[in-house]
This record gives structure tokens, C-alpha cells and sequence, in this order.
């Protein structure tokens, strides 16, 4: 599953509800999530351990990438959370763009690199949330496409790209990775806003897998649907 849980803001109630995140999690099944505007814990009081309330309730395997610090002592980035044992795991800086002093709503950003063993079988999960603008997605792409050039090992990346399918900027992950969408019943159902859904968002791409089906979960507990998908993997003896 890939989430951005809005640090747990649940649209409804319009308080933190982690609990409701990791309901979902059992609800459907989930093995595996990559999770975006995941809070650390901080100085204000608002500011916890999500990744730790989150996957300790589901007693998975967590891990939670700092991307950067609000008002300097707030941990705010992303997060996986898996029922496999994560062998190796990494938080892997964006770099920033040259023009990053006048860009609207600039954050620092990061992915996340995970190994887990899974059925036998080392799967690399990438988990990234890509900036508000055209020059920090593009270092974003830039930064997925090297690790997933360095990889051997197949790969599931997912996260909150905050562009719309059909952007060029998007163009060299696909020609890296398949999109998830493409075993959906319908592979244009929107993500975003989850009270008025209108474009979607959210994505899920994958090599050297089979991916045998993938949905929007359109319960509204986050200001985005997740997506959930389902992979094969091969049984070792």
C-alpha cells in the first residue's frame, strides 16, 4: 500500500487518528506500506512517533526517513512499515534545486530505500513524496531512476509524485517501471482530494515482478485515497 496519510489528520473527525491508518492496513491485508507526511518525534506536542504508533500496532518491521525538521526541531519525511524483516534500509536525500529560494511551498525532500526479504525473495522498495514544483520533481525522477539503475533486484516504488500521469516528467520512471494502474479496472480513478476527488496523485510502479491487480481504497481517512496492489512472488524451496 502506498499512503500519504497527512501526518494522520483523518478528514472526517479533523484530528490525528493513527489508529484508523493502521486499521486499513489489516483491513485489506497489507504486507508492505510506503507512507507520506509521516511526523517524528519533536518538540511540539503534536509531533510523535507516528512510524512507531503506526507499525507497532501492526507489529511490522518500521522505519521512518527524515527529510527535514519544521521550525527546525520537528521530524517530518516518510515511512515503511512492512511484515517482512527490512535488511537494509536508507533515507536518500533529494537534491535540492538551483532555484529553490523562489519556488512556492519548497520542502526538502528524501527517499527512502528498503530491502526485505520477501517469500525468499529480496524485493527494493522506494519510497518517495515528490515536491509542489516542476524542478523539484525532476530532481525527485532523477533520484529514483539512479537507484533503480543501480538495482538488481526487482522493485516496487511508491509514494505521492503530486503531478498527473500524463507529465513529462514522469516519462523516464516509465520507461524504467510499470505502473501498477495498468492492471486496475479503472487505471484513471482519482487519489486527490479524498472529499472531492479530481486527479490522481498516487502511484505505485514495479520491475521484475507480476503485479496481478491494484485499487484505490476510496475511504476517506488521510486528504488522499492509498492505493493497494498485489504482487507475485515466486516461492524459493
Amino acid at each position: 500500500m502506498t499512503f500519504n496519510i497527512q501526518h494522520g489528520l483523518n478528514q472526517k473527525s479533523n484530528i490525528i487518528e493513527l489508529e484508523a491508518i493502521s486499521k486499513m492496513a489489516e483491513k485489506y491485508g497489507v504486507d508492505v506500506c510506503g507512507l507520506n507526511e509521516v511526523r517524528g518525534d519533536g518538540a511540539l506536542k503534536n509531533y510523535t512517533d507516528q512510524t512507531e504508533a503506526i507499525g507497532g500496532r501492526l507489529g511490522f518491521y518500521r522505519y521512518f526517513g527524515e527529510a527535514f525538521r519544521v521550525d527546525g526541531a520537528n521530524p517530518y519525511g516518510n515511512a515503511i512499515v512492512s511484515r517482512y524483516a527490512l535488511k537494509l534500509v536508507q533515507t536518500v536525500p533529494v537534491p535540492e534545486p538551483e532555484d529553490r529560494n523562489i519556488l512556492d511551498g519548497y520542502e526538502p525532500r528524501c527517499v527512502i530505500k528498503a530491502v526485505a526479504d520477501v517469500c525468499g525473495t529480496d524485493v527494493c522498495f522506494l519510497v518517495c513524496h515528490m515536491g509542489l514544483n516542476d524542478s523539484e520533481r525532476k530532481n525527485a525522477v532523477d533520484t529514483l531512476c539512479r537507484l533503480v539503475d543501480e538495482s538488481r533486484m526487482p522493485i516496487i516504488v511508491m509514494g505521492d509524485f503530486n503531478t498527473k500521469p500524463d507529465s513529462d516528467i514522469l516519462m523516464p520512471l516509465y520507461e524504467r517501471l510499470r505502473d501498477t494502474a495498468e492492471t486496475a479496472d479503472n487505471p484513471d480513478i482519482y487519489t486527490f482530494p479524498s472529499y472531492a476527488p479530481c486527479v490522481k496523485l498516487d502511484y505505485m510502479l514495479y520491475k521484475g515482478l507480476s503485479c496481478s491487480g491494484a485499487k484505490v481504497i476510496e475511504e476517506v481517512v488521510s486528504d488522499h485515497f492509498p492505493i493497494i496492489a498485489d504482487f507475485d512472488f515466486p516461492l524459493k524451496k
